[in-house]
């Protein structure tokens, strides 16, 4: 027999007998453990994935909570921050409308938009207020309308740029006595004789002609001039100064009634 079969041999015998002598000293308890360890570590798979899925889900469910209430949390800083914007606003047209209700001879009231209609050439306003027909409807920046109905707290206002409103204006200092009236989208100014023609950008205000505007309210600025051949009258065109469209909140004036002594005879 080769020496080097007989070596194998000589080294398998000796791993054998190591085996024998460690086998001796451990209990049958952890020969059983030995053997089942697979066959358990196989079964305990299972449990283990599923325990590991769970607490993935409970922190996911955890994630998903705080990420929702950050994003409630955003919500509301940003809807303050908004009021707060618009409150700031609303105060500084407040503030403004304050300084034009020096004019004497009429009731001033602060009213809030609630909607402006849709309508191009009609250019209709809905304010929160108790008025009555032809209060006149002013913002920080000029003259806006009438009211044209009142009815259960809100008004209808007809605005400069509604067709059926024709306004008279005059340019301050001057013997100017013009109309305006609306056309949907600009005004028309009639009624400007050639050598009196205003400068592109004059502002034309309220003359107080017929007693419906107080006189001194910024009603337009000037945007075109053109001489009409064979006419006495320039055709010129305007935009309102007022603002309504963005404001939120207008100024509504009442003329105020006459005292008693004055009527008498």
């Amino acid at each position: 027999m080769p020496r080097r079969h007989i070596l194998w041999r000589v080294v398998l015998g000796l791993l054998i007998f190591i085996a024998v002598l460690a086998l001796q000293r451990m209990p049958i308890g952890q020969y059983i453990t030995l053997g089942l360890s697979p066959l358990i570590s196989t079964l305990h798979a299972p449990a283990r994935w599923w325990h590991d899925n769970e607490l993935w889900l409970q922190d996911r469910d955890k994630l998903q909570t705080q990420l929702i209430e950050t994003q409630n949390s955003l919500e509301q800083q940003t809807a303050l921050i908004q009021q707060r914007k618009s409150l700031a606003e609303e105060n500084t047209q407040l503030r403004k409308l304050l300084k034009i209700t020096n004019i004497h001879g009429y009731t001033w009231r602060a009213a809030q938009v609630l909607g402006r209609s849709p309508d191009k050439k009609s250019r209709r306003l809905i304010l929160q207020v108790q008025s009555k027909s032809d209060d006149v409807v002013v913002s920080s920046s000029g003259l806006v309308g009438l009211v044209d109905k009142s009815h259960a707290g809100s008004a209808v206002v007809r605005t400069i740029l509604d067709a059926s409103l024709a306004v008279p204006v005059t340019v301050p200092g001057s013997p100017l006595a013009a109309l305006i009236r609306g056309q949907g989208d600009h005004l028309l100014v009639d009624f400007i004789p050639l050598d009196q023609t205003p400068t592109i950008g004059a502002v034309l205000q309220t003359s107080g002609a017929g007693g419906v505007f107080p006189p001194g309210i910024s009603v337009a600025r000037i945007t075109h001039i053109e001489a009409l051949q064979g006419r006495i009258f320039a055709r010129v065109e305007a935009t309102p100064t007022a603002h309504w469209q963005r404001d939120n909140w207008l100024a509504i004036a009442s003329r105020m009634s006459p005292p008693a002594d004055s009527l008498a005879p």
